[in-house]
């Protein structure tokens, strides 16, 4: 028997709306939920979430540091994504974490503008199904991507 999720965002307001008329939030298989908590994982800085300020990963700490190296800085992110990741997101099991992190060069109405891009690799086997799992995302971070 499939299970399904809700979907995010989970917007209240709309939410309340559709519950007025009867209509349920839209809802997502158990990959595409997995998928979204760690996209919303990636993209909290901790103390983001008042309700548990431990929710979140580093690159948000690491955005603007320029002092520490380079490998240094990327196996503090990995390593964060990974207790974040066997914490929050219960659901996978034999989790690995890969992060590849360059810098690109990028035009702007005034030319070229050099931004620093983190590609993020999740791997681990669903718990439930024993299935294996694979997410990719990427951000641009630094202080000269905005």
């Amino acid at each position: 028997m499939q299970q399904e999720y809700y979907s995010l965002p989970f917007v209240f307001d709309f939410a309340f709306d559709k519950m007025m008329e009867r209509q349920e939030h839209p809802k997502c298989s158990l990959q595409q939920s997995i998928m979204q908590h760690l996209h919303l994982l990636l993209t909290t800085a901790f103390g983001e979430f008042p309700g548990e300020t431990g929710f979140g990963c580093s690159i948000w700490d690491n955005d603007f540091d320029n002092l520490t190296s380079p490998h240094k800085t990327k196996e503090l992110i990995r390593q964060s994504l990974l207790q974040s990741i066997k914490e929050h997101e219960k659901r996978l099991g034999n989790v690995r974490v890969e992060l590849i992190i360059r810098q690109e060069e990028l035009p702007d109405g005034n030319g070229i503008r050099v931004k620093k891009r983190i590609e993020i690799t999740i791997t681990g086997t669903i718990q439930l199904t024993n299935e294996k799992f694979g997410y990719k995302d990427s951000f641009f971070i630094g202080p000269l991507s905005y």
